[in-house]
Order: C-alpha cells, then sequence, then structure tokens
C-alpha cells in the first residue's frame, strides 16, 4: 500500500513535534535535579548533571530531526511520484479526447490519486460519446446520447417521461424567412426547453436536439406537466416576434406546403407529445420512439400549442 504525501507530512510533522515535547520533558526534569542538587551545595554532582542532560537534549533533538527529515524526503519522493503521474495524465488526455485510446489502457488504480485520475478520464470519455453528435446550431447532444440515456434508465429501473417536441409549420416560416432567421428560431426553442427544465425539473435532465425542429427532453413523470406547460407559455410568448408586423397582424402567413398546395399557415405553435414508462414498460429505445411518434402525430393536428402525455399501459389502449 503506497502511502499519500498527505500522510507522509503528518508523520514528519509527528515526529518532529514528539521529538520536541520528549526534549522538553528531559529537559525540566533535569532542571529540577539541577535544582535540587544546588539546594545540597553539591557543585561538582550539579555541573556533571547539568553537562548529561546538554548532551540527552542534544542527541534527541538530533535523532528526531533525522527521523523529520526522513519522513520529509519520502514526501518529497511521493509528491515527485504525483507530479509524473499526473503529467502522464495530462499526456493521454489529449489522446483520450482524440478516441486514440481508452483511460484504462495507461493507468493502474494503485492508489486513491490514481483512482481518482481513471474516474476523470472515464467521466471525460463518456461525455465525449455523448456529444459526439451534438447540434452545432444548439450545441445540445443528439440522436447518439438520447438513445444512450434511454438505456440508462432503462437498465436502472429509473422512471422516466420522454418529451417529444416539434414546431408546428416550421417549413412554411422557413421558406418565407429564409435559413438564417429559421436558425434563429430553433436556437431560441433549444433554449426555452433548457431554461424550462432548469426551472422546473432536475438540473441533471436531459434536453436533446435530434435535427431540424425535432427536440427531446427527459425527466420524471412527476414533473412533466409543468415542464411541457412551461415550454409552451414561454414559446407563445416569444414566437410573434420572429414575424414581421403585417404577418402577425394578419395571424398567417402564405406558402406552399409539402405537396407545393399554397395555404394559409397561422403563427407557429409547438406541439409536445409525452411517453413515460410510468404505467408501461418497453422494450427498447426504438419503441419508445415509435410510441411518440404516433402521439405527436396526433398532437400537431390539434390547432395551437398543445401537449399530451401518453397514459395508456401495457394491457389497454387508453390515451
Amino acid at each position: 500500500m503506497h502511502f499519500t504525501l498527505v500522510r507522509y507530512i503528518i508523520i514528519s510533522f509527528l515526529a518532529a513535534t514528539t521529538g520536541f515535547m520528549l526534549a522538553c520533558l528531559l529537559a525540566l526534569s533535569s532542571l529540577e535535579q539541577v535544582a535540587t542538587r544546588l539546594g545540597s551545595a553539591d557543585v561538582k554532582a550539579t555541573l556533571e548533571m547539568v553537562r548529561s542532560s546538554q548532551h540527552g537534549v542534544l542527541m534527541l533533538g538530533l535523532g528526531s530531526l533525522v527521523i523529520s527529515l526522513a519522513a520529509l524526503a519520502v514526501a518529497v519522493n511521493q509528491a515527485t511520484g504525483i507530479v509524473a503521474r499526473l503529467r502522464q495524465a495530462t499526456k493521454y488526455l489529449g489522446e483520450v479526447v482524440l478516441d486514440e485510446i481508452s483511460p484504462s489502457e495507461f493507468l493502474t488504480a494503485s492508489d486513491g490519486l490514481d483512482r481518482e485520475i481513471q474516474e476523470m478520464m472515464l467521466k471525460i470519455k463518456s461525455t465525449q460519446q455523448r456529444y459526439l453528435d451534438a447540434s452545432p446550431l444548439t450545441r445540445l447532444p443528439g440522436n447518439m446520447a438520447i438513445e444512450q440515456v434511454l438505456k440508462q434508465k432503462m437498465e436502472r429501473g429509473e422512471k422516466f417521461a420522454l418529451c417529444y417536441i416539434d414546431l408546428d409549420d416550421f417549413k412554411a416560416f422557413n421558406d418565407k424567412y429564409g435559413y438564417a432567421k429559421g436558425s434563429e428560431l430553433i436556437k431560441m426553442t433549444g433554449e426555452v426547453i433548457y431554461r424550462a427544465k432548469d426551472k422546473y425539473a432536475d438540473k441533471q435532465d436531459f434536453v436533446g436536439h435530434i435535427g431540424g425542429d425535432d427536440f427531446v427532453l427527459v425527466t420524471s413523470p412527476d414533473l412533466v406537466d409543468k415542464v411541457c406547460e412551461t415550454i409552451i407559455s414561454e414559446f407563445d410568448r416569444l414566437i410573434p416576434g420572429y414575424y414581421h408586423a403585417e404577418d402577425r397582424a394578419k395571424g398567417f402567413i402564405e406558402g406552399a406546403d409539402r405537396y407545393g398546395v399554397k395555404r394559409r399557415f397561422a403563427l407557429m405553435s409547438i406541439s409536445i407529445a409525452v411517453v413515460s414508462d410510468d404505467r408501461r414498460s418497453f422494450a427498447s429505445p426504438i419503441e419508445i420512439a415509435r410510441v411518440a411518434t404516433e402521439i405527436k402525430d396526433y398532437v400537431k393536428s390539434l390547432p395551437g400549442s398543445n401537449y399530451l402525455v401518453d397514459r395508456r399501459g401495457n394491457s389497454r389502449g387508453t390515451a
């Protein structure tokens, strides 16, 4: 077992302190005897005792100093080893981030520091994998991370609610106002979702960006209603500001649908389909995505911004 640097420093301090206290006790004892001898006027014996006491105090002090210096030397050696391991960890950090090496390939957890370094590298690796497919526009993790989060929750048996969030008639807006304005709207939507999560859900809950105008929020079933209500309220408050004054006044824009048919599109709204394992179980993230898509298609058929929680159980189909 390797001693840590802190242990060596404590040992050095205790050794020096113990030696000093023993030296003081010996000196006090000697002085007491000297005083007794002086009282008997035996000067020669008193001088011999003082000299002997001096030698004893000196030797004890030197011994304590040697022990303290030895312990300190070991501590310095341990510190040098720690610095060397930290340099090694720093060197391999870049390779881990660049996906060239696994953390377990360069480090054996021989003590607490090694274990902490290895845990740090594994966390970096995990975070890197989660955000590898992050959206460059919203900086939110994508499909790989969404699937990983769902798998982890299912493996741990954690209850979850997946919110599949989609903008209504985004294509018509993008066609009329252009790609740049559409990108601004996508960023705003991601920020609205993240703020709602931070305010009413747990800080560690997950927000992902599937792509385009599709987002995912994973939270707990007991928090999902408040989060969805907040997302809708905030989005509906902000969205009119992305339209020209004349379009806001009309309450719609004109454009072609996906089939090329010209028609009117109301100011954009947001639809949220919520799938939870609170009342049913799922075999895989793929099944969760399938159910979420079914619910989303229905919610999008409703006018305005809405959310719907799928409350069906495994044995019956009531929503």
